[in-house]
């Protein structure tokens, strides 16, 4: 590891959180989370709000969550615009179309405003992102974020990062769950260690999050706090109130068994015992959480018995009724969880920030093969050899018949799993030659270029080739 000051960026659906890495060598580390209300406080909320009336007035951040039905009235309020990377949606206001790397633009331009007031070395990073991630969702993210002057190092996931983060606690261990329970998602991995090295065994996620949590907690308070009055009658100000004041009694009743709920305008204070919560809560946790659990420990073919640890991150992890129930189901020694200071909401920050200060490399899990006529496979990048950044050589092939286009078939080392499939268009000469390219780029997608110089200089098929497994060396963390 070089000495020097590395962040990482957990760009989340609810919730984005920074976090700087200053590694010295022989000296330690300086460790620091930024988010709205500046340094190990409140991660930035992932909200925009933009003015009905004024295209050029903008608002984010926590302020906007804090006040959402509020500034509904004036403002188009858009949450969730993660969710748009990678898709041909759009929201007009204005008459201007906004897409998600339009979106993601601008609030990632907040963030490095934010940060630099604090740290005008804030240039680079590295971003967490999930598994699933599609290759045009990447591709946005990385154009959104350098267009606002945050170079992009690089991604890994969600599950790595956590993982990362707290790999000297747990690298003794071979099989490794991260649950990752943010604001709008539950995103679950199985990871297995085999000689040192770290794979994703299995991964799902579902759409449920500390903010519908709040939803149902605000619907089942409301009768006793407004009588005879519905949710959808309360004015926009009382809906915010209720809603950041059900959010706090959240947060108390991970540490406390008692809270007063005391919302002003004519209402009167109402006790509320963890008891009550947890009825609330616990049957959510029933219905989501532990189908999602046991839908990955399927996948990844574990139980809970041969689960050696699990990572308990993101900004919902603190939830009481949740960890209770994890505890119950996986037993208090295996359970990993940073709750000083809240530094879970920053734990996979912090892993894509030791990820950037290591220089890891990632390396591919399997080979991406040509599958030839005879169904052997050629490899075009070899696994535990090719890794992210890496270029093939460039390699020729002929035509064997006289036909009008050539089909190339991408594989991995089995032939029995095949990436991609890529038509070029050819003249039908006997022995015409094809040239092919392949390299993997830093947002882990192999980009193969074919060319055929029969059909014109100009002329080539590009495909992308994405869901590729890598792994990565603890020697690297280590070291």
């Amino acid at each position: 590891m070089k000495s020097g000051v590395y962040y990482g960026i957990d760009f989340g659906t609810t919730n984005t959180s920074v976090y700087l890495y200053n590694y010295e060598k022989g000296k330690g580390t300086i460790e620091t989370g930024f988010g709205t209300d500046g340094k190990d406080l409140t991660p930035f909320s992932s909200c925009i709000a933009i003015s009905r009336t004024n295209q050029k007035d903008f608002k984010y951040g926590r302020e906007i969550k804090e006040k959402i039905n509020e500034y509904a009235e004036d403002y188009r309020i858009i949450t969730s615009f993660k969710s748009l990377l990678g898709t041909d949606e759009e929201i007009v206001v204005n008459g201007i179309r906004y897409d998600g790397k339009k979106l993601t633009a601008l609030f990632l331009a907040y963030v490095r405003n934010t940060v630099r007031r604090e740290r005008p070395d804030f240039e680079e990073a590295i971003f967490s992102i999930p598994v699933d991630f599609s290759a045009k969702a990447r591709t946005d993210l990385l154009e959104a974020a350098e267009s606002v002057g945050i170079k992009v190092k690089g991604f890994v996931s969600e599950s790595s990062s956590a993982y990362i983060s707290k790999v000297q606690e747990i690298k003794a261990f071979s099989k490794v769950m991260v649950i990752d329970f943010g604001g709008g998602t539950l995103d679950l991995s199985i990871l297995n260690l085999k000689h040192n090295r770290i794979y994703e065994d299995a991964v799902y996620g579902v759409k449920f999050g500390g903010d519908d949590v709040d939803q149902e907690l605000a619907l089942r308070m409301m009768p006793r706090i407004y009588p005879g009055i519905s949710f959808e009658e309360l004015n926009p100000k009382r809906k915010d109130k209720l809603m950041n004041e059900v959010e706090r009694m959240k947060i108390e009743f991970s540490e406390y068994d008692d809270y007063t709920i005391t919302l002003g305008e004519g209402t009167k204070p109402v006790d509320i015992d963890y008891d009550m919560f947890s009825d609330i809560i616990t049957p959510l946790m029933t219905k989501r959480v532990l189908p999602a659990i046991g839908k990955v420990m399927e996948k990844a073919k574990v139980s809970p018995e041969t689960i050696d640890a699990v990572i308990l991150a993101g900004g919902s992890s603190g939830l009481r009724p949740f960890a209770d129930m994890i505890l119950s189901m996986f037993g208090e020694d295996k359970i990993i969880f940073d709750d000083e200071k809240n530094r879970y909401q920053w734990m996979v920050a912090k892993g894509a920030a030791i990820t950037s200060a290591m220089d890891c490399e990632f390396k591919l899990c399997d080979d991406i093969c040509i599958l030839l006529s005879d169904k052997e496979t050629y490899p075009i990048l070899k696994r535990d050899i090719h890794k992210v950044g890496d270029v093939s050589d460039k390699l020729s092939f002929s035509l064997t018949t006289d036909d009008f286009d050539a089909h190339f078939i991408f594989t991995d080392s089995t032939g029995k799993n095949h990436y991609a499939v890529v038509s070029v268009k050819a003249k039908g000469y006997i022995d015409e030659k094809f040239y092919l390219s392949m390299e993997i780029g830093k947002d882990q997608i192999a980009r193969v270029i074919i060319q055929n110089p029969y059909m014109g200089n100009s002329y080539q098929e590009v495909q992308e080739i994405n869901k590729l497994r890598f792994y990565y060396d603890l020697n690297d963390i280590e070291g």
